[in-house]
């Protein structure tokens, strides 16, 4: 069986190749059990939760999007480890449009442009 091999800072070893690496711009992570942190390199169970299916505007135009949460599956990390995000996926491409979370200071990452 494959596997990842990782070398972060808070996690050395192997890894099932189910994870999926963390990435704004994957729609794949939101149909993963767990992820890869790209920083630290430590895997994360995660929970993602559809919210509701809602109308976005982005640099003008107007999107047709749902939403979704991705949370930590594990309560008992402390706060600054736990996985918590808002994310706005195109409904007709599946592109993620946005994505929305709080960690040092608030966050907010849009597609601007996409080929």
């Amino acid at each position: 069986m494959n596997k990842f091999i990782i070398k972060g800072s808070s996690y050395s070893g192997k890894a099932n190749t189910e994870n999926v690496i963390g990435n704004w711009w994957n729609h794949d992570i939101l149909e993963a059990e767990s992820q890869i942190s790209p920083v630290s390199g430590s895997i994360k169970k995660q929970v993602v939760t559809f919210i509701a299916e809602e109308k976005i505007k982005l640099y003008g135009k107007s999107y047709e999007a749902k939403h979704f949460t991705l949370k930590s599956k594990d309560s008992n990390l402390p706060e600054n480890k736990k996985l918590n995000f808002n994310i706005w996926i195109e409904k007709e491409t599946g592109l993620i449009l946005k994505v929305k979370y709080s960690r040092m200071g608030d966050w907010e990452y849009r597609l601007k442009n996409f080929e």
